[in-house]
């Protein structure tokens, strides 16, 4: 079976001289207390905790949900089998990129875009699936970053994929990355937005945190996004520096595939066993996951 190259947790020590190692053995110590939750590495211990500023409080509730939704949301985390059929066919609709390199403010930037326009092709829990599996990957590889941009390039979206836009697939999608997702996101960009987008808006802002709506950004042309992300970061099809999305696409997307058995395993042992659980108020409960 493949593994993943893991960051190297001691060039992240000296990357980020606020993160102490014993706050990360105190939170390692904190979830070994915790009967229900499974192991955790030393890596994801440091990436909760520098996730959330170094605050150790913040960082439980982050690794309480994290694991909470990986066990709930079976849309996004179960059966992750990148070689199924419908995890394959999403491959020829959604294009994924990590862009290489950083911000000058030091963050990482994740492009995504439809690339198929068939509404018949498109499914939202599966193409989430999808990212979610290369996102691990590319969290595993990269350790930590000063912060993450998100941009949605909405260009091949029409009107006939509104209706494909379940409501509570955006839900669980945005208390995700909102709740457990244990990375720093600096902002929310959708480029050359479509001329419904005031619906999607109203879609999703029940669901965004105050923090959220305050870097969430429409741009009706990519050039107004380039103060946030730099032009010369972007792929070439958007006039940048870097190789272009299809073949920057290809790289995430066989990386992923390579590390097929290794995800497989992961998703078996990143479960919450409910049963140990102290019963209060449970995540999957207050999210309205099923």
């Amino acid at each position: 079976m493949k593994i993943v190259n893991y960051a190297s947790v001691e060039n992240l020590y000296e990357r980020f001289p606020d993160l102490r190692k014993q706050d990360v053995n105190e939170l390692e110590q904190w979830v070994q207390s915790k009967a229900h939750l499974p192991p955790v590495t030393e890596l994801e211990l440091i990436q909760f905790i520098q996730s959330n500023y170094y605050d150790l409080e913040a960082a439980k509730r982050t690794v309480e949900a994290f694991f909470t939704f990986r066990t709930s949301c079976k849309d996004f985390f179960h059966e992750r089998d990148i070689m199924a059929v419908p995890v394959q066919r999403s491959m020829d609709v959604l294009s994924l990129v990590v862009l290489p390199g950083e911000t000058p403010a030091g963050y990482r930037v994740l492009l995504a875009k439809i690339v198929d326009s068939d509404a018949a092709k498109f499914n939202l829990s599966t193409l989430l699936k999808l990212a979610f599996m290369c996102v691990d990957v590319a969290l595993w590889e990269e350790g930590c970053a000063e912060g993450f941009q998100l941009v949605i390039d909405m260009d091949g979206l029409h009107l006939g994929h509104l209706p494909k836009l379940g409501i509570f697939t955006l839900r669980n999608f945005l208390n995700y990355i909102q709740e457990a997702l244990p990375i720093r996101l600096k902002g929310v960009h959708l480029i050359n937005v479509v001329p419904f987008i005031d619906k999607i808006v109203a879609m999703i802002k029940p669901f965004m945190k105050k923090e959220i709506l305050e870097i969430f950004q429409l741009h009706q042309k990519e050039e107004t996004v380039y103060p946030f992300v730099p032009r010369k970061m972007l792929p070439s099809e958007y006039g940048g520096e870097e190789p272009s999305r299809l073949v920057l696409t290809k790289q995430l997307f066989d990386k992923t595939m390579e590390l097929r058995d290794f995800l497989l395993e992961k998703e078996r042992l990143q479960k919450v066993d409910e049963s140990k659980r102290i019963k209060t108020r449970s995540l999957s409960n207050m999210f309205g996951l099923f």
